[in-house]
């Protein structure tokens, strides 16, 4: 299992701390992103999820990993098996997450992640999972939770009219391919959002304030009216 991650955006590497490259005979290199295989099943780390109520990760351990590639493994020919993962180490528990079968999300502890912990999706069943920000039915966001930089604890909640009003601003935003962050007056602001809806699984993404634009990227970069401050200062 190995792939090459594409970063479309600076702001995505907020997100991906997902990649590690191995370098190996002859210079070139494997990249792997975050995954977990386990009962013959392969599961992608989730990013843009965000679980929605903690306690909905069981106390049900569905298996644990038994061999942490990344850093380790520098043969290109290597072929994952059960245990195996990315970044996970060795003996990191698996769980089951109420309202969905071991065989379709299942969550690692980790206290660095919104929640509490980071969720696994198996590969075919990502389709269920919403992805991307134009998935996400808007009128069912219940509220919007505002995140600095790593931080695990949100310092603005949206709700009522300035949630509507937020949405609208990053739904009304102006799509531009190949945009260069404008950060000469030193690094751009940088910012998680969850949305949350009536589903178990809220979906997160990066926004950034480079000091000129605020911006994120539901696909194409999309620039955002600086209304917006307003709304994201604490």
């Amino acid at each position: 299992m190995k792939t090459k991650i594409i970063i479309m955006l600076t702001a995505v590497l907020l997100l991906c701390g997902c990649s590690s490259s191995n370098r190996i005979k002859g210079g070139a290199s494997i990249d792997w992103v975050d995954f977990v295989k386990l009962n013959g099943n392969s599961y992608s780390g989730s990013w843009e999820s965000v679980i929605k109520n903690p306690a909905q990760v069981t106390t049900e351990m569905v298996g644990k990993v038994k061999f942490k590639v990344a850093e380790v493994v520098t043969n290109p020919d290597y072929q994952t098996k059960d245990g195996d993962a990315a970044f996970l180490e060795k003996g990191t528990k698996l769980y089951r997450v109420e309202g969905f079968k071991a065989d379709e999300v299942i969550a690692a502890k980790d206290d660095t992640r919104i929640g509490g912990y980071r969720l696994y999706v198996k590969d075919t069943f990502s389709k269920n999972v919403r992805q991307s920000y134009e998935s996400v039915i808007k009128d069912k966001v219940e509220k919007v939770e505002l995140y600095h930089q790593a931080d695990v604890k949100p310092y603005k909640t949206l709700a009522n009219d300035d949630k509507k009003r937020f949405i609208h601003l990053l739904d009304s935003g102006t799509n531009t391919q190949n945009y260069i962050p404008q950060n000469k007056e030193g690094d751009p602001e940088y910012y998680m959002v969850v949305l949350y809806t009536d589903e178990p699984i809220a979906y997160a993404f990066s926004l950034v304030d480079d000091g000129v634009h605020v911006f994120f990227a539901p696909w194409d970069t999309r620039i955002v009216d600086n209304e917006i401050r307003s709304l994201i200062q604490p």
